[in-house]
């Protein structure tokens, strides 16, 4: 099974960013504004019939003293690429421990999980959200892309359950965990820190670690923006020599 489609994603923000938006259904045009209406009608319903046709999402006990949710427990508006279809502000939630995307009926009666296999990107609040494969388990994750270059950089979560007691009541807590993939070669390569960044580019060890001191990045608390900028700054060094994948030398096995 293959990891998320960076190529096809990487098109999609080329339209989003420079403007260009895409229709969820090409509309016939018609003489009239009663028609134009109608047409419009017919084709928000047929086509959003199939995002809201899915199963309804188990709540969770009330006694978790917390939520799993991606940013809030509440909905999320966002654009949605579902079954090959582009939807504009839909509300959505992303249960990140049982990597599942949920989204709400038009009434807002019932929560709607949708079919992980139709999924294929998210953007809420300007990020983007997809799901992972993993070859060995079988399994989906939703990560959040930070950097989407030659070597994407993303997010991930590892989500567990603890179990506490006061007052002979037992309580559930999630403790969520994150996480850092860089992709080389389409293989998700999971970071800790600068040095094991700078494993993973030993051609240019040297130039980055120089980039890292005069730029004071902060691999302690602001991690995300310090993977971001060394990434793209091996990036661009090696564009500029004319090579982009000769970077991932060694069999780094997991």
């Amino acid at each position: 099974m293959k990891q998320f489609n960076l190529i096809r994603f990487t098109t999609f923000l080329l339209f989003l960013f420079g403007g260009m938006m895409l229709r969820a259904q090409e509309q016939k045009p018609t003489n009239t504004a009663f028609g134009n209406d109608m047409q419009n009608y017919l084709t928000k319903t047929n086509v959003y019939a199939a995002l809201y046709s899915g199963k309804t999402a188990t709540p969770y006990d009330t006694r978790f003293t917390n939520h799993p949710y991606y940013e809030s427990s509440n909905y999320i508006s966002g654009i949605l690429d579902y079954n090959g279809v582009l939807y504009h502000d839909v509300l959505m939630r992303f249960d990140l421990f049982r990597n599942e995307i949920t989204v709400i009926s038009p009434d807002k009666s019932y929560d709607i999980v949708l079919d992980n296999d139709k999924f294929n990107y998210a953007v809420v609040n300007g990020s983007a959200i997809m799901l992972s494969v993993s070859e060995k388990e079988l399994t989906k994750q939703l990560l959040v892309l930070l950097h989407n270059g030659i070597y994407p950089v993303v997010r991930k979560y590892v989500v567990n359950v603890e179990l506490s007691q006061k007052d002979r009541i037992f309580y559930n807590t999630f403790l969520i965990q994150r996480k850092y993939d860089i992709y080389i070669n389409d293989v998700p390569r999971t970071v800790k820190n600068k040095n094991s960044v700078l494993k993973l580019f030993p051609d240019k060890r040297k130039e980055l670690n120089e980039f890292a001191k005069q730029h004071n990045l902060n691999f302690k608390n602001q991690i995300e923006q310090s993977f971001v900028a060394l990434v793209t700054h091996y990036e661009n060094l090696t564009s500029q020599e004319g090579y982009t994948d000769d970077a991932d030398n060694t069999d780094f096995r997991r």
